[in-house]
């Protein structure tokens, strides 16, 4: 071991989620971990445009600066590295009757590019609580 070239990182300390997934709640809203946040640039964001997939049962979130009919305004909790944002999205989970409750829960997203944007996916699943 060369000692000269080690590049040690000193931990951050306990209390940050160190979580990739994006949240749907019981109460129809999304939730951003701050590890997402950060890595994803959130904080240059302030809304959030949503999509859908019924056939595929897929949900597409794109982040934007610009408030266009449908958009999210995302609420932001927490300072510096510990922030984290969601959004309440009433009016889309009943406009594509999607149940909350029986999709709640945390998804690993993929990401594509569509006209110039990224869009992360997340492919959503019914819950077996029994």
């Amino acid at each position: 071991m060369d000692k000269k070239s080690l590049n040690l990182q000193k931990f951050p300390g306990k209390g940050t989620k160190i979580s990739r997934k994006i949240s749907i709640t019981k109460s129809n809203s999304f939730g951003i971990p701050p590890t997402f946040y950060k890595e994803n640039d959130l904080d240059s964001y302030d809304y959030a445009n949503l999509y859908y997939d019924p056939g595929n049962k897929i949900i597409g979130l794109e982040f934007s600066n610009n408030s266009e009919p449908g958009s999210f305004k995302l609420t932001r909790h927490g300072t510096g590295d510990k922030t984290s944002a969601s959004f309440v999205a009433r009016s889309f989970f009943k406009t594509y009757n999607i149940d909350s409750k029986k999709y709640y829960g945390r998804y690993s997203p993929d990401d594509i590019m569509q006209d110039g944007n990224k869009i992360f996916l997340i492919e959503i699943k019914e819950r077996d609580d029994s």
